[in-house]
């Protein structure tokens, strides 16, 4: 069987930003298999329920969009997006079936469509519960009773599928220690990135200092130190801007925190915040930028870094989840040994003077992490895949 569903939230042809999604539409991309791409839509007038084509920058794989999602709507709803989709899912999992092809999910509960059934199913983690267990502002998740379902119900979608992926080495270590039983088929394979895409500028402006956060607007991203820091190193440099890009899908109150937390540090005239972007129109913010940083309470191994980095962009990170694997001190950015604002606005001031220093190997450390390798491993674990590939076999697994 060299066939794929690949199954995931989300709006394989229009949807903005996200890194998940990112990666869902970066894999349907590169994958070297015959792969069907089973999402949502934010097009009202593409029909629900039918198989079309979507067409991914070069690469055209087939679409089943289950469910039509106004963001709007979505962002004052509290039933999480991802449960409706797996209702959604489980009405529609005849026809998937009959495809007769391995499922590859992104997200533990839309394994809860596939129990009792035969297909091989794989299963991306993305270090999903480690953030339900510590920082999602989600009100079901406030609830003992909820947290305690889902972290059941990922130990039995884990006990079903063929192989488990995830994608830094923070997320390795804690589902195998979560996990022993079932050590042997969860596989650290390091996230990728179009290095080919996200390319340093030809020459990048000179001026006030430009600071980028690049997320989703979530609490687990610790947006009130990054608020807090900048304050801080604008009163060395009050000619300095932040940008925030980001946004949030789903029901989310951390935007208006956010505002709150700008308004109170007085630096209004100073942060432009953009809202959920289109994919490509990010670009130009990373390639603007001095310094790129996230002061998160919990990552995984973020798109957004690797992508700053391949612009050239030094990096300050705190010392969480995947990042300081990438992020190494007065190399390519500097790490946070404590989540305090002067600490983070002297690195802050470090990497802006440095910037011309740490910009190329920031570059070059973002060169190791290719997508299409990362897909071709996916593969090849999964039993999809014998095409070699050089960059592919030299990937921990």
């Amino acid at each position: 069987m060299r066939k794929l569903i690949l199954v995931y939230a989300g709006d394989f042809a229009e949807y903005p930003m996200g890194g998940v999604l990112e990666y869902a539409k970066n894999f349907a991309r590169y994958a070297p298999v015959e792969l069907y791409c089973v999402g949502i839509t934010t097009d009202p007038h593409l029909p629900l329920r039918q198989w079309s084509t979507v067409k991914i920058k070069h690469v055209e794989r087939p679409f089943l969009p289950l469910l039509y999602v106004d963001d709007a709507r979505q962002r004052r709803s509290k039933i999480p997006l991802n449960f409706k989709f797996l209702n959604a899912l489980k009405r529609q999992k005849s026809e998937l079936l009959r495809i007769d092809a391995a499922i590859y999910i992104q997200r533990a509960e839309h394994g809860l469509a596939f129990m009792n059934d035969s297909v091989p199913l794989f299963f991306n983690t993305h270090g999903q519960s480690a953030f339900f267990e510590r920082w999602t502002s989600h009100p079901l998740f406030r609830w003992r009773a909820f947290r305690t379902w889902f972290m059941r119900m990922e130990a039995r979608v884990i006990a079903r599928a063929q192989g488990v992926f995830t994608i830094s080495p923070a997320d390795y270590d804690y589902y195998v220690g979560k996990f022993p039983r079932h050590a042997s088929k969860i596989h650290y394979t390091p996230l990728g990135i179009e290095i080919d895409e996200y390319t340093p500028p030809a020459t990048r402006e000179v001026g006030a200092p430009r600071i980028l956060f690049v997320g989703r607007l979530d609490a687990s991203k610790g947006l009130e130190l990054l608020i807090a820091g900048f304050a801080r190193f604008r009163q060395r440099y009050p000619e300095a801007t932040l940008t925030i890009v980001g946004g949030s899908h789903d029901y989310n109150p951390v935007e208006g925190e956010v505002r709150r937390a700008i308004a109170e540090h007085n630096v209004g005239d100073a942060v432009v915040m953009t809202g959920l972007l289109p994919r490509e129109a990010i670009l130009p913010y990373y390639q603007q930028a001095d310094v790129f940083v996230l002061t998160s309470l919990w990552e995984g191994l973020p798109t957004a870094l690797l992508e700053a980095m391949a612009c050239g962009v030094p990096a300050v990170v705190t010392n969480v989840g995947g990042m300081p694997a990438v992020v190494k001190d007065d190399v390519n950015g500097y790490v946070l040994t404590e989540r305090d604002a002067e600490q983070l606005a002297s690195l802050i001031e470090r990497a802006y003077l440095n910037r011309e220093r740490l910009s190329p190997e920031a570059r070059r450390t973002a060169e190791n992490y290719s997508i299409r390798a990362h897909t071709e491993r996916v593969c090849q674990l999964m039993g999809l895949s014998r095409m070699p590939h050089p960059i592919a076999q030299e990937l921990v697994c």
